[in-house]
């Protein structure tokens, strides 16, 4: 099944997408370039939260979510650029994070807190330098994964109760 069908039988309800990454390190900056190529849909609220995604949590519970979408560079040991939707619970102590706090530790509580369903979106990344510049195989895959997740959720948008 192809990542945007996969995605449209995943999300449901009110969806809020989080960019997770910190611009200054290259590829980590992914998440962040998927949330910001996400157009404005009802039932839709995409949050660029950086690198302190716990930062956002308030308004991450206020949007009162049923799907809650993670996005970052995870290190997959796949090609650059390489995509993947990763469960949150096939993260524990999994991977390592360029984050104040690990992605599986914020989705538990993303889960426990919302009742929403939670899964991370993941850009293989290349290079996390300070200074590095975005790797044109992972703006690719990111801008990829943008247009996945415009397409998913308008394809589902007369389904969509908010």
């Amino acid at each position: 099944m192809s990542l945007e069908k996969t995605l449209a039988a995943r999300l449901r309800g009110r969806v809020t997408v989080v960019g997770i990454g910190n611009p200054l390190r290259g590829d980590d900056a992914a998440g962040c370039l998927v949330a910001r190529g996400l157009r404005p849909a009802p039932c839709l609220q995409s949050i660029v939260a950086e690198e302190v995604p716990e930062s956002h949590l308030g308004s991450v519970t206020a949007s009162r979510p049923d799907t809650i979408v993670l996005v970052d560079a995870v290190d997959m040991g796949a090609p650059a650029g390489s995509l993947a939707l990763v469960e949150a619970s096939d993260l524990n102590g999994f991977t390592p994070t360029t984050h104040h706090v690990p992605l599986d530790i914020l989705a538990r509580w993303l889960a426990r807190e919302t009742g929403a369903d939670v899964v991370v979106a993941a850009v293989q990344p290349r290079r996390i330098g300070w200074g590095d510049p975005m790797s044109p195989e992972v703006g690719e895959g990111a801008r990829l994964l943008a247009g996945a997740l415009n397409r998913a959720v308008e394809s589902r948008a007369g389904g969509c109760a908010c």
